[in-house]
């Protein structure tokens, strides 16, 4: 079906959309680790003060995508306003660590897998991998109607939960005790800030579906998105607050919206989380499968990744190459998460990768061609006094990371070591010389 004869999708779809590609089950584990550490009134602090900033953040790329819509998203926007190297720079690292993401989403899978049938954990995660990629690779991909039910069936089981939850411990006058079990330091807050950017990564992947939706509708959807996902979060770390006792699945993490349900005592509940957890999950990740798999072959085009990968199956327009390409990196990415351990690592990686490109997002938008002739002075200053708070969370993160700062430094050096080689491939073929063709002398008349 081509893109012409698709039906643009209304702005609630979009928002359900942007939202639940953030709304990962992941997201659960590091709001947990937010919550533990800041407490639960700290954690809807830094969780409010982050999203305020995506707030902005929204604005600014509605903006760049009413002046450049593209399907490329973030690196057509960071190409155009700094420069193709800064594109890649910036964004790549940000994918690399998305996958990252993807391989411990899958490990949530199998755990979730492991409370109904006897399989191991890594078995059930490869294999959730594998099929989603045989759905991605056959062309099939997940519809928006079908997005939204499982985003705002994942949104009302655990706000719903969340709110038992909340009054259970109120009836028993314990709740003021729970939201105030921890006390942070300014650092710790701050680090807590940066790491709830995390929380929002990848809603502004919303801005690709420009292609199939008018630009008015992206832009309010960016802003609804955001919006959504404070809702969804405050509630459910208020949730976490109330939670009894943590412990640990197979893969050694926490997984809280799993604790939510049984802490209710109720079969139903706990096979319905589990249920909106997988679909929710799959549908999430068959679209960020498909979106990288063109990101992929967009690259491969240009001569920044092997020429195979630049190939487009013509009945399905599906990067068939680019697709087995990632499920080998995703597959690998889960398999070195699995041994390592590197649950906290990703996920605080990520936050500062995302606080990187949030940055990058808001500078881009006071550079031509983004930047209006008659915007004021004063808030072209302020772009640029967010752009460096952001980047300070993004240290705030590392200063605090402690036990795994070390672990997730080298995946960052990993991640935009990466994305260095391929602007050193990229340079290394712009500076090679036109070959000469020799021919025969050609004579005039």
């Amino acid at each position: 079906m081509s893109i012409t004869n698709i039906k643009p999708p209304q702005t609630m779809t979009l928002i359900a959309t942007g939202s639940g590609t953030a709304m990962a089950s992941v997201c659960a584990v590091g709001l947990l680790q937010i919550e533990q550490t800041l407490g639960g009134i700290g954690a809807v602090a830094a969780i409010s003060i982050a999203g305020l900033l995506c707030l902005v953040l929204a604005r600014a790329l509605a903006r760049l995508t009413t002046i450049l819509p593209s399907g490329a998203g973030l690196m057509a926007f960071l190409s155009r306003a700094f420069g193709r190297p800064v594109g890649i720079l910036v964004v790549v690292p940000y994918l690399i660590l998305m996958l990252l993401l993807v391989g411990f989403e899958a490990l949530i899978v199998g755990e979730l897998v492991a409370r109904l049938l006897p399989i191991p954990v890594i078995v059930t995660a490869v294999g959730f991998l594998v099929l989603t990629w045989a759905v991605c690779r056959a062309g099939i991909q997940i519809g928006y109607l079908a997005q939204a039910v499982t985003t705002w069936a994942l949104f009302a089981c655990l706000t719903g939960i969340s709110c038992v939850t909340l009054l259970t411990a109120y009836q028993h006058g314990e709740l003021l005790a729970h939201l105030s079990s921890a006390v942070p330091t300014f650092t710790t807050f701050i680090a807590g800030i940066g790491q709830a950017l995390f929380l929002f990564m990848g809603f502004e992947l919303l801005t690709a579906h420009v292609e199939v939706a008018d630009k008015q509708s992206v832009g309010r959807a960016l802003s609804g998105s955001v919006g959504v996902l404070m809702l969804f979060y405050i509630i459910t770390a208020l949730g976490f607050a109330c939670l009894t006792e943590l412990p640990r699945t197979h893969s050694g993490f926490v997984l809280p919206q799993l604790l939510l349900a049984e802490q209710t005592g109720r079969l139903d509940v706990i096979l319905l989380i589990i249920i909106t957890g997988l679909l929710a999950s799959f549908s999430s990740f068959n679209g960020a499968l498909l979106a990288l798999s063109r990101f992929a072959y967009a690259l491969a085009s240009q001569g920044l990744l092997p020429r195979q990968l630049a190939q487009l199956e013509s009945r399905t327009l599906t990067a068939r190459p680019a697709l087995r390409w990632l499920l080998g990196l995703t597959v690998s990415f889960t398999v070195i998460i699995y041994l390592l351990s590197w649950y906290q690592t990703v996920i605080l990686a990520a936050a500062i990768a995302t606080a990187l490109v949030y940055a990058a997002v808001l500078l881009a938008r006071e550079r031509v061609p983004f930047r209006e002739s008659e915007r004021a002075y004063h808030q072209q200053l302020m772009s640029a006094a967010l752009a460096l708070s952001l980047v300070g969370l993004g240290v705030g993160v590392i200063v605090t990371a402690e036990n795994v700062r070390q672990s997730t430094v080298l995946l960052l050096v990993m991640a935009y070591g990466i994305a260095a080689l391929l602007l050193t491939k990229r340079h290394h073929k712009q500076s090679q010389p036109t070959p000469i063709r020799r021919g025969k002398p050609q004579h005039a008349n």
